[in-house]
């Protein structure tokens, strides 16, 4: 089962969004809230920041790196930072709405955390490749 690249690909970031919600209530202090679990933000950076240290090593062996996956790695961190911007901006428009949990459920627990995990699962399945 730990050989199988998709489980590996949703496994990780879904165990760095447990993680992450964990550690949000730890430094808080205090019970827990919706906001622990609202880590869209989070995962697209560390997918975008796990290419760019990718890319950096393709670079390091531009001779025997093949060009599509330099061509794969520059694609994604595009895609990756334009989408890393649609989370802040929905961050940004739904934080604020106390008076809409479920909205802030849909789109900040479930949508932008969703686009994260995607991008984690795109960058290991699709660019690195395992």
């Amino acid at each position: 089962m730990l050989n199988n690249p998709y489980v590996i690909a949703l496994g990780i970031p879904l165990i760095l969004l447990l993680c992450g919600a964990v550690a949000k209530k730890l430094v808080r202090g205090g019970g827990w809230r919706q906001s622990d679990f609202y880590l869209g933000v989070e995962l697209a950076l560390a997918s975008l920041g796990s290419a760019m240290v990718y890319f950096y090593d393709l670079q390091k062996i531009v001779e025997t790196a093949p060009s599509d996956k330099i061509t794969a790695t520059a694609t994604f961190l595009a895609i990756s930072f334009f989408l890393l911007l649609w989370i802040l901006s929905t961050h940004q428009d739904w934080e604020g709405r106390t008076a809409n949990p479920t909205g802030q459920i849909i789109w900040l627990g479930l949508i932008c955390n969703l686009v994260g995990v995607s991008l984690f699962a795109a960058f290991i399945i699709m660019v690195k490749g395992t």
